[in-house]
């Protein structure tokens, strides 16, 4: 399968910008996301690009409105960082069962590093949970190209995508062949079908063992070209790689003259093409960002068929289960290396001059006079947790703050609790948990700084910013009246 296209120009685009542009391509008609490093990009220039593209307040609801376009007939998309994935996998397992109708993506930006996240979980996973087709692009052109091959298979197979790429890829740029937009003439039409889309147990029972036959019409799908691809080269040692490690493993496979196998499709793997790359080999090495989610279906692959290879990764123990895989670490396979004994000392991220969270931390420092537990959430004042303010004691998931807050009252902590969130992540995350905090009675502060806008990730706008993502006047919620509403009696506006 290929998308044909003639292009125009080339372009110098980064990772997000070039997966926007496939998109554009692709002739997507809904796009959605929330705000996060290391995919916020991706969202910023659909818009630019004229796109029916905007943030929604947390990533369950973007997955939600592209589902239900993708039920409609249309082709959609929900755009997050790992962390937002997590999020969306009820739903997303129930869209694997109900099928698609216009083909669904969900994208999905990994942070193995991590530059810019708590922590640095591999979303693969979750594609794997509930049996959906994983692609892994390794460069910008290479991302761009399969999105558009991305909705064709997922209108053939009627299931959902996820596209997982890295932090890397993401922000660096390669050149990119620039096409036209498809323009599919569709209008979205929503056909009931209860057997299907109310997905009741006993409905469920009867849909979910097509699941399974879609994933293997994909899988002999995946056996050839753009899916796979190989390079020559003479002896008995091999690599597989995928996403951005393979563009490492090319320079290895270059100097070392080893063959080599690009696989960019992690579930389900194309089998019978990688059975005959490893039948040859002594050894194999499976190179991948964070899990060993290719290596682990080699292994299984190898043992079925009686193979004796040697199979080299992370189970092995030659690679680290977490960070990034660059040259070095796949030299350090083959050679011993001497382990850099002292790190580059870094600047610690701090507040943004005139950053008003600096005040307000200044303040709540002042209030508690040294008593007390401040529980932080995700974002830019993640920094107050930083010399020299320390403004906070936790910095954990979004909307844990309040939570947590709850939590340690109800666990006899008699210090004064103050749970710190600002208006994004209130709104994303945050009002459940201050439900909570009300109907049981929690004798907390709940400091709410806001600034009307989701900062940390460019300022894109949030509910309370009265302005969408072209500036266009919308609904401006007012935080206080959602607190009275949820019966939060002493409300302070400073």
């Amino acid at each position: 399968m290929k998308a044909e296209m003639e292009y125009e120009k080339v372009m110098l685009l980064s990772g997000n910008e070039a997966i926007a542009r496939g998109m554009y391509e692709a002739g997507v008609s809904v796009a959605t996301g929330y705000p996060g490093t290391p995919s916020s990009e991706v969202i910023q220039e659909m818009i630019k690009l004229g796109m029916n593209a905007e943030w929604s307040v947390n990533e369950k609801v973007a997955f939600e409105i592209a589902y239900a376009a993708a039920l409609s007939g249309l082709r959609a998309a929900a755009v997050m960082k790992h962390l937002g994935t997590h999020w969306i996998v009820d739903p997303l397992a129930v869209s694997a069962v109900t099928g698609v109708e216009g083909g669904l993506l969900v994208v999905s930006a990994d942070d193995p590093y991590p530059y810019s996240s708590q922590s640095s979980t591999d979303t693969r996973n979750h594609a794997r949970t509930v049996h959906i087709p994983v692609f892994e692009p390794s460069d910008p052109s290479e991302a761009k190209e399969m999105i558009k091959l991305a909705f064709e298979v997922s209108e053939l197979i009627k299931l959902p995508i996820m596209m997982r790429y890295t932090a890397r890829l993401a922000h660096g740029s390669a050149p990119v062949r620039i096409g036209n937009r498809v323009e599919l003439e569709r209008n979205a039409e929503f056909k009931k079908d209860p057997s299907r889309l109310i997905s009741t147990a006993p409905n469920a029972r009867k849909n979910i063992p097509l699941i399974f036959e879609k994933l293997e019409k994909a899988r002999k799908l995946f056996e050839g070209e753009p899916w796979i691809s190989f390079k020559e080269g003479s002896g008995d040692i091999g690599i597989i790689a995928s996403g951005v490690p393979y563009l490492a493993a090319m320079e290895i496979a270059r100097e070392m003259d080893l063959p080599l196998m690009k696989v960019s499709v992690s579930h389900p793997l194309p089998e019978k093409p990688v059975l005959e790359f490893i039948s040859g080999l002594k050894k194999v090495i499976v190179l991948e960002d964070l899990d060993p989610i290719i290596e682990d279906q080699v292994i299984i692959l190898a043992y079925n068929n009686g193979l004796k290879l040697e199979i080299v990764g992370k189970r092995s123990g030659h690679l680290k289960p977490y960070g990034e895989i660059g040259p070095d670490e796949i030299r350090g396979i083959f050679y011993r290396r001497k382990a850099v004994e002292e790190e580059i000392p870094r600047r610690v991220p701090q507040l943004c001059p005139g950053c008003p969270h600096r005040g307000s931390f200044i303040a709540i420092k002042r209030a508690l006079s040294g008593r007390g537990i401040v529980l932080g959430d995700r974002g830019c004042y993640n920094q107050g947790g930083n010399l020299p303010l320390r403004a906070i004691d936790t910095a954990i998931a979004m909307g844990s703050s309040i939570a947590m807050a709850v939590g340690l009252a109800r666990s006899g902590i008699r210090e004064p609790i103050v749970a710190v969130i600002g208006d994004s992540t209130f709104f994303h995350a945050g009002i459940p948990p201050a439900i909570e905090a009300v109907i049981s009675r929690s004798p907390i502060v709940i400091a709410i700084l806001d600034n009307s806008w989701t900062a940390m990730t460019g300022h894109q706008p949030s509910p309370s910013t009265g302005l969408d993502s072209l500036g266009r006047p919308r609904p401006q919620l007012k935080i206080e009246n959602l607190l009275e509403a949820i019966g939060v009696c002493n409300i302070k506006i400073v």
